[in-house]
């Protein structure tokens, strides 16, 4: 497979892009319901996937999603397909008014967002990165392969993708953007430990594959011969990124959407403007972040903004779409999703002062957790959450990293760890946590994380 004209090149993305808004615009103009709303997702993923030290995997798929809402008055439907053409629009629009004909009335509709909105968020192309092909990134992957030698299994992904969002409504909305990025993920398996590192960037170029790799391997080196003298209980931590973001992830699908809070659903409910973590947790929603891989706006259309979510411990606020906003007597943070719950998903926790070294050295005794697995809900309102511990586990004895540890289940309520933070790091790094978003995080140093059970491996 060569650089042809299956990849999307920066003029090719730019056309595609116009061309999305033109059959949008038609569309609309032609639809009978009181006010319609088209938006295009639409991808081009390309991946290589890898195990025991070789290439097993290369793919390429182009996908696109239409989505069309239409109202007439109160009543609202939604109808969705994958033909980015003219007459595929303009199907789903007659399909979207003709279900809006004998729906039932939403007393909470807002309408659709109105007006000729600024987008102050501009995000970058990167051709190096849209271009990449199979060839390229095995190229990339021969040093991960050749550094896990005959003492462990290299296995992960690298995979670059452009993505194109257009929205278009019959009040005056039409914007669309195109950007790119790329993934790699690599996990090194031994006799008994494991590495495991990630990035993500929108310029390729900037992503330094053999010294991610390397990161990975350490750590599998470090855990070699795991012991199992650290029993069940409660442990000062320092959790590195990956588990951190995890934490504010949860936190965000747990009760940062105003529907949460009209349904009585979220953390925040009777809390707002009281202490609900320490004092040096600030958490807030922000795309204009460059870090956090956001997009300019949202699936409405509306332009992206900075969100506060808890300052200095305290909780301030939540997401809002156009809908939900209304009901506030508020305005659309634009946090729309395609759903009925407004999320946020580009999230930023703010630094503090200190190194991971430093975290470290201020642990008599304690654990490294470098990041969590298979996380899930134990009690939503409490926001506890239960998982394992993986790929780099360790005993901080002294101020120092003496050993690997085998891995533990964890049951922890994640407000109550970020009322015991004890540190953060200066360093932040994203994240994309498994929730199709992410977090700018720091490393955090947390007293009193509750170990749970524990694991043979």
């Amino acid at each position: 497979m060569g650089n042809n004209d299956l990849y999307m090149t920066t003029d090719r993305a730019k056309k595609a892009a116009d061309e999305i808004l033109e059959m949008a615009d038609a569309a609309i103009k032609a639809s009978p319901a009181d006010e319609t709303e088209i938006v295009v997702f639409a991808n081009d993923s390309a991946l290589t996937r890898f195990a025991n030290n070789q290439i097993h995997q290369n793919n390429f798929e182009r996908n696109a999603e239409v989505s069309v809402r239409a109202a007439i008055g109160n009543r609202v439907a939604k109808s969705s397909g994958n033909a980015v053409t003219p007459d595929g629009m303009k199907a789903l629009v007659e399909d979207a008014y003709r279900m809006a004909q004998v729906s039932q009335e939403d007393e909470d509709w807002a309408g659709l967002p109105k007006g000729e909105f600024e987008y102050p968020i501009k995000v970058d192309f990167f051709e190096n990165t849209a271009v990449l092909t199979p060839e390229d990134r095995a190229k990339q992957l021969k040093g991960v392969f050749d550094l896990a030698g005959d003492a462990y299994q290299a296995a992960g992904t690298l995979s670059n993708t452009v993505v194109t969002l257009g929205v278009v409504n019959s009040h005056g909305v039409k914007t669309v953007c195109n950007t790119t990025s790329g993934k790699f993920t690599v996990l090194y398996t031994g006799s008994d430990s494991s590495g495991y590192y990630e990035d993500f960037q929108r310029d390729f170029s900037k992503m330094d594959i053999a010294a991610l790799a390397r990161i990975a391997i350490d750590k599998a080196e470090a855990s070699k011969n795991p012991s199992s003298e650290v029993g069940v209980g409660k442990y000062t931590v320092v959790l590195e990124e990956e588990a951190v973001a995890t934490m504010l992830m949860f936190l965000s699908w747990l009760g940062f959407s105003a529907k949460m809070v009209h349904d009585q659903e979220s953390f925040l409910v009777g809390k707002m403007g009281e202490k609900i973590t320490g004092g040096d947790i600030t958490i807030y929603d922000d795309a204009t972040d460059a870090r956090t891989m956001g997009l300019p706006f949202d699936f409405e259309g509306v332009p992206k903004q900075k969100l506060m979510l808890i300052q200095n411990g305290v909780a301030e606020g939540y997401a809002h779409n156009w809908k939900t906003a209304k009901k506030d007597g508020v305005a659309s943070t634009g946090h729309y999703i395609g759903r009925e719950e407004p999320l946020p998903v580009n999230l930023v926790m703010s630094p503090g002062d200190k190194t991971k070294d430093e975290l470290i050295a201020s642990t008599d005794y304690g654990v490294l957790v470098s990041r969590f697995h298979y996380p899930n809900v134990v009690n939503p309102m409490e926001t506890v959450i239960t998982g394992m511990t993986r790929d780099g586990t360790f005993l901080i004895e002294n101020g120092k990293i003496t050993k690997g540890l085998k891995n533990f289940r964890f049951t922890q309520n994640i407000l109550a760890a970020l009322a015991n933070n004890e540190g953060l790091t200066r360093e932040q790094r994203f994240s994309s946590a498994f929730f199709g978003g992410g977090a700018v995080v720091p490393v955090a140093k947390i007293k009193d994380f509750n170990f749970s059970g524990k694991t043979d491996f």
